[in-house]
């Protein structure tokens, strides 16, 4: 079974290459900035013409362009792989049922649903980086999503005109377009409705969307080629509130289609659960429903062992001051920390390549601070902390 520290391992390359993006592009536009703050006026008009022949943005789109043909090609490999995991341990429900067991890369089938779901999978992340956009103000002061084109012209437009207005200070004028680079980051734009959110987080949940879609399908195929007569739900550690109950669970296939149906059902011991609005294996669910034959092969949990994982997740932790935090909500926090990190760290890198060490200095500070918290957040709630997940390539501290 894939197991949620394996899907996680499996789309970590991707997120670390979509976060050296994001950090490229904010480079390429910081050191520009310095470029311009460090001439004369008189010397503006060369630099201004080398720029205005569009230079930059060619180099810039050219390394997107490479960089997205990379993320297309390892994806495409990351399905690959996530499908021989998920079809490891298949073979002896296939000898209970005598039939014959086809390894993975001569079973047709289930080589069509791979390339079918790999292809998907690449193909929306092609679509999410059409949509790249950073959120910067506009003249009236409203937010607006602004192409990575034009966010690169307006940054210059302004430190050029910072350097030609002598009652404009440089550095001053050109931290505040630092910070709102950084606070906005690349981003994926939805223009019809508005919806926006940060391209490293939305392509991290693109695949993982895909790496259990596939699972999806190839338990489905799985179930129908064997006659598997029902479903065991995976167990993660923290689980959602709404699909704690049910994980580790077995259902017949008629009673899981009714979970999948938002109808009352109960599992394989007539324990009874109410309809459950969220599926299992959408909207950012963790869990995979695996087909197996009843009898055949024992549950991976006894009942005890799944109180025991939702008694620990409820205990959680608790404040000095009284507050509460569940696992997942220790967990989510957890997220939430890390993502803020990262900025911080790409708001240090940007500033140094911007030359502006004093702005450099305070996104240090803030990293510091926020790591420490971190840290002690996630030894009190007895979580392992994520190092990986606050790595930023690039990033070397600097004194204070």
């Amino acid at each position: 079974m894939l197991s949620v520290d394996t899907i996680d391992k499996l789309a970590r390359p991707i997120v670390i290459r979509q976060e050296q993006i994001n950090i490229y592009v904010l480079k390429k536009i910081a050191a520009r900035i310095k470029e311009i703050g460090e001439l004369n006026p008189s010397d503006i008009n060369s630099l201004e013409q080398m720029i205005r022949n569009g230079s930059d943005v060619r180099e810039i789109n050219e390394m997107l362009a490479k960089m997205t043909n990379l993320q297309v090609r390892d994806i495409k490999a990351i399905i690959k792989q996530a499908a021989i995991l998920d079809y490891a341990d298949v073979k002896a429900f296939y000898d209970y049922r005598q039939l014959p067991y086809i390894p993975l890369a001569k079973n047709t089938q289930f080589q069509r649903i791979q390339n079918a779901i790999a292809e998907q999978t690449a193909n929306n992340y092609v679509n999410l980086s059409r949509t790249r956009a950073f959120y910067t103000q506009n003249a009236a002061g409203k937010l607006v999503p602004t192409s990575v084109t034009d966010t690169y012209n307006k940054a210059v437009d302004k430190a050029i005109q910072a350097v030609t207005t002598s009652q404009v200070n440089f550095q001053e004028s050109m931290r505040n377009t630092i910070q709102e680079l950084v606070d906005s980051g690349l981003q994926t734009v939805d223009y019809a409705s508005g919806y926006h959110r940060r391209l490293d987080s939305a392509v991290r949940m693109n695949i993982l969307d895909g790496i259990r879609q596939l699972a999806i399908q190839m338990q489905d195929e799985i179930g129908k080629q064997i006659d598997s007569d029902a479903k065991e739900i995976t167990v993660v550690r923290n689980p959602a509130p709404d699909h704690a109950p049910v994980q580790g669970h077995v259902f017949t296939n008629e009673e899981f289609n009714k979970m999948q149906n938002v109808l009352d059902f109960e599992d394989v011991n007539g324990k009874k659960f109410e309809a459950m609005e969220r599926a299992i294996g959408v909207w950012n669910c963790r869990h995979i429903a695996y087909s197996i034959i009843l009898g055949v092969m024992k549950p991976n949990y006894t009942e005890d062992q799944l109180q025991q994982i939702l008694d620990e997740n409820e205990a959680g932790y608790t404040t000095k001051d009284g507050k509460h935090f569940t696992m997942y909500e220790c967990r989510q926090y957890q997220r939430r920390v890390e993502t803020q990190i990262r900025r911080y760290k790409d708001g240090q890198i940007t500033a140094k390549a911007a030359g502006d060490m004093e702005l450099a200095r305070k996104f240090q500070y803030k990293i510091d601070k926020k790591t420490q918290e971190y840290m002690l957040f996630s030894n009190n709630c007895g979580l392992r902390p994520e190092l990986g997940r606050i790595k930023v390539e690039g990033y070397k501290r600097i004194k204070i």
